[in-house]
């Protein structure tokens, strides 16, 4: 009888590890994707628009590859810094949609703020991990060469992120879109151009 109720206990265990594990996993995903996303990203539709629109990453990508939210806006070093990431930002955002007007953001000003913050390397080279072993292989092109410039940084004080350079990935006309959005008119000419710089970030 003891014997019966262990073996019990232990199959209840397993049963009940199992369904939340899966649970988790389905939370986790489900919490990853464009509708969860938008539900507390202000603009997100037209944001979410230049994602679709986007021939490498988004949806009109010939091959039918697509890169989900989360897949580029958080961290894949390791699963703790993944869930960790995910939760501290998915409150930061829930308070400011209950607590912020979207409206008094200066969006395109931000871009640079979350190209730092809110793009990671380990998202890049979760699905681009050749790009540094052609680096090494292929030192002739200009996109090896700078490659190269990447691995000889690192860890240093000039540090360089994927989005140094690739500052349009992701979502086609993201800068343009912010633009109209804002729908900011300029007073002068200086103003127009400071206005059409941002733009083209």
């Amino acid at each position: 009888m003891k014997n019966k109720t262990i073996y019990l206990i232990i199959i209840s265990t397993v049963v009940v590890t199992l369904v939340l594990t899966s649970l988790g996993y389905k939370a986790v995903v489900v919490t990853g994707e464009y509708p969860f996303c938008g539900s507390c990203h202000a603009w997100d539709g037209a944001i979410a628009e230049t994602n679709v629109m986007d021939p490498v990453h988004g949806a009109s990508n010939p091959k039918g590859v697509q890169a989900t939210c989360t897949q580029c806006h958080l961290p894949h070093d390791n699963i703790v810094n993944y869930l960790y990431t995910k939760a501290k930002n998915g409150i930061a955002e829930g308070f400011t949609t209950l607590t912020g007007d979207p409206n008094e953001k200066d969006w395109l000003a931000n871009r640079e703020h979350a190209r730092k913050y809110y793009t990671f390397d380990s998202s890049c080279l979760n699905c681009h991990n050749n790009a540094f072993v052609e680096a090494n292989e292929l030192k002739t092109s200009t996109i090896n060469k700078m490659h190269q410039k990447y691995i000889e940084f690192k860890d240093s004080d000039e540090a360089m992120k994927c989005t140094d350079c690739h500052k349009h990935v992701g979502h086609k006309n993201l800068g343009g879109t912010l633009f109209k959005l804002k729908s900011k008119e300029a007073s002068s000419w200086e103003e127009w151009e400071a206005l059409r710089a941002k733009t083209n970030n």
